[in-house]
């Protein structure tokens, strides 16, 4: 039990809370980091804190991490859980990338010839990480290097594509002879050039010429200096590259389809791979974390202890820190036998500092970061916390 119910705030804890989510590459860990709780089970803790440390390990060997496209796609995945529905171009790409990254992190981790690790608990975690690489081979199929599906995804694409290319070069051919023909006429000026609007090529045309430029009127500026006029010998290659357009739309959906069949059957392995990718970026956050207030790994202990060396409490060295001071560390023990502490003092003398520095690091601990201790601290294990 934690008591009271603003016992975070009361005693600093929110302000880590809030510097490990700042370090967060992705919402799938400021996920984990906003439902971070105390435990007061051992073996729970110990994994939580032993992972942290491995990552603050691996951050300390300057080894490269994979870290580029924590993508959360749980939205989407779900999304098309529903036969018919499909996943659109941008959500496939960014569910290659992010699958090459859990790829990575598990080749990260593999064992040694020899079968060791030097990162046990965190390399337990990818155990139920799936990298599919029949999706990435299908996505690599479809998708080019940007992203956009490529021409060749399937013969009818390609086929629609080409249309759209050699129709779009008869149109350029023919509005260059028509500008061409315009500024012999006097109607065009000389750096006048062809727009879109409405989807449609146009010509700029002064309101007084517009009757010599056969062909519709799609807009006029704001001004009404200027009409934007098809030309007639256009239209129909105009309308041939909007139906054209439309089929092909409606062909990327059809390939976007069949992918997402495929991946449907895999959407609840998927779903846990992302959760154990949300934990690496909160268990990495909480490394970064503590680096940068040099906290560590204590001794950690099943009974109730706290005997605490060069305890520091996190967020007022963060405060002092910006101010160029330091912070006066704390040695403390408590026991079952010396179990009660009395501190008296002046206003401003550290007591308050000193209650909150013990109940942040025990409480830090118990929720899996590394605290701000000298390695030979011994930190036990509490029911509740009460202030």
């Amino acid at each position: 039990m934690i008591y009271p119910a603003n016992f975070e705030t009361r005693i600093g804890f929110d302000v880590v809370r809030q510097e490990v989510e700042k370090r967060c590459i992705s919402t799938l860990g400021v996920t984990y980091c906003q439902k971070m709780q105390f435990s007061s089970q051992f073996d729970e803790v110990k994994a939580w804190l032993s992972q942290t440390n491995e990552f603050l390990a691996i951050l300390q060997s300057k080894q490269e991490f994979p870290l580029n496209y924590f993508f959360d796609l749980r939205v989407p995945l779900k999304t098309i859980s529903t036969p018919g529905s499909y996943i659109s171009a941008e959500n496939l790409f960014d569910l290659q990338r992010s699958l090459n990254t859990i790829s990575d992190i598990i080749k990260f981790f593999r064992f040694d010839e020899e079968g060791n690790t030097p990162y046990p608990y965190l390399r337990r975690l990818t155990d139920g990480m799936l990298s599919f690489p029949e999706i990435v081979s299908e996505a690599n199929r479809i998708l080019d290097k940007f992203g956009n599906v490529k021409d060749n995804a399937s013969p009818l694409l390609r086929e629609l594509r080409s249309t759209i290319a050699s129709t779009t070069a008869s149109i350029n051919g023919i509005m260059r002879r028509v500008i061409a023909h315009g500024r012999q006429s006097g109607i065009f000026d000389g750096d006048t050039a062809p727009s879109i609007r409405d989807g449609r090529l146009v010509l700029p045309v002064a309101p007084m010429h517009k009757r010599k430029v056969k062909g519709i009127v799609h807009d006029e500026s704001a001004s009404g200096k200027t009409v934007f006029i098809e030309p007639e010998e256009i239209v129909e290659a105009n309308n041939r590259i909007r139906e054209t357009e439309g089929e092909i739309k409606r062909e990327i959906v059809r390939i976007l389809t069949e992918v997402s069949d495929m991946i449907r059957p895999h959407i609840p392995d998927l779903l846990e791979s992302y959760e154990t990718l949300g934990c690496f970026d909160f268990i990495r956050a909480k490394a970064l974390f503590a680096q940068d207030i040099d906290a560590c790994l204590p001794h950690i202990e099943k009974k109730a202890q706290i005997e605490l060396y060069h305890a520091i409490h996190p967020a007022l060295l963060i405060a002092l820190r910006e101010q160029g001071k330091e912070v006066v560390p704390l040695n403390v023990t408590l026991t079952k036998k010396d179990r009660i502490l009395v501190i008296s003092g002046p206003n401003a003398g550290g007591k308050s500092v000193c209650l909150k520095t013990v109940g942040v690091v025990q409480y830090m601990t118990q929720c899996g970061i590394l605290p701000p201790v000298y390695y030979n601290s011994h930190i036990g294990m509490f029911r509740s916390i009460f202030i």
